[in-house]
């Protein structure tokens, strides 16, 4: 559709413009730096796969990492066709006109109605592939926090915590004089109790689990809903998302830890050097970029 849009198929200022001309912007085969540098973490964002390797990785039958770079390679570079297509005949539509999300600008017809609805269904299947990873690394965070808080508020016999073990209560197994007349009915006794109590431990945790999952979930469906709902156009938010997160994910931590666990020096650690530095440096100048564009305008 949005081919047949850019090679005059079907008009694509129908009915939305007083004539065919005033929907269109320049076409520039160049823009400047200032420019180019601002949509770069939009590109960058939509790239940024990284956190659903893992489970792809489980879902492999015979996986090695020849099939892996397979499934990478293919996934990508479908991605990268399809991509390139919609950014070029979108652009080559619209020009300078085009929007942050290009089905704003066709017209209100059936053909682009129905291309709505194959993106609203495309978004239906791909926000549990962002949100499950995303969800598995706040968990992650929010639990090494919690335990780092509670060994911090234990009392300590100088530099030393003192840490209870599961299943090891304070004041222990009272027994009492005539008990140790049966001392196998009193270990019978003992085992059972901690049995029970390890048990009542690990259903507290698991209910804890339970709990910090659903607050997690909650929070991620209420602001993202929150977010569809005031934001007008996601071209802003996923700039912004792209220059912090998805350069974070993509460059900054991938070349630093390939630097920290690769103990030669050869191209491939120069090129981890790079991949950092770039990531480094898309940052500071895509947001500068973005906040000075949004507010001259």
């Amino acid at each position: 559709m949005i081919v047949a849009y850019a090679n005059g198929i079907a008009d694509p200022c129908m009915g939305n413009y007083e004539n065919a001309e005033s929907c269109k912007g320049e076409v520039e085969p160049f823009t400047n730096a200032s420019s180019t540098i601002s949509r770069v973490p939009i590109f960058v964002f939509a790239f940024t796969c990284h956190q659903n390797i893992f489970p792809i990785v489980n879902e492999i039958s015979s996986l090695s990492q020849s099939r892996l770079n397979i499934v990478i390679s293919c996934s990508i570079g479908l991605a990268l066709v399809i991509f390139s297509v919609v950014a070029l005949e979108g652009y080559r539509t619209y020009g300078s006109s085009v929007r942050g999300d290009i089905l704003l600008n066709y017209p209100e017809n059936n053909q682009v109605t129905f291309l709505r609805i194959c993106i609203a269904f495309m978004l239906t299947l791909h926000y549990p592939l962002q949100l499950d990873p995303s969800r598995r690394c706040i968990t992650s965070l929010v639990k090494v926090i919690m335990n780092w808080w509670r060994v911090k508020k234990q009392p300590k016999v100088g530099n030393v915590a003192l840490m209870k073990l599961p299943g090891d209560h304070s004041g222990g197994l009272e027994m009492k004089l005539e008990e140790t007349l049966n001392p196998d009915e009193t270990l019978k006794e003992g085992n059972s109790y901690r049995e029970n109590s390890q048990n009542d431990e690990k259903q507290q945790k698991v209910d804890a689990d339970d709990k910090l999952f659903y607050i997690i979930t909650f929070s991620f469906l209420s602001l993202s809903f929150i977010l569809a709902m005031v934001v007008e156009d996601l071209g802003v938010i996923l700039a912004l998302v792209g220059a912090t997160g998805s350069t974070l994910v993509s460059y900054v931590l991938p070349g630093l830890i390939y630097i920290k666990i690769y103990p030669h020096m050869d191209l491939s650690k120069l090129l981890a050097y790079l991949q950092l530095v770039v990531g480094i440096v898309i940052i500071p100048l895509a947001l500068y970029f973005i906040i000075t564009k949004q507010v001259t305008h």
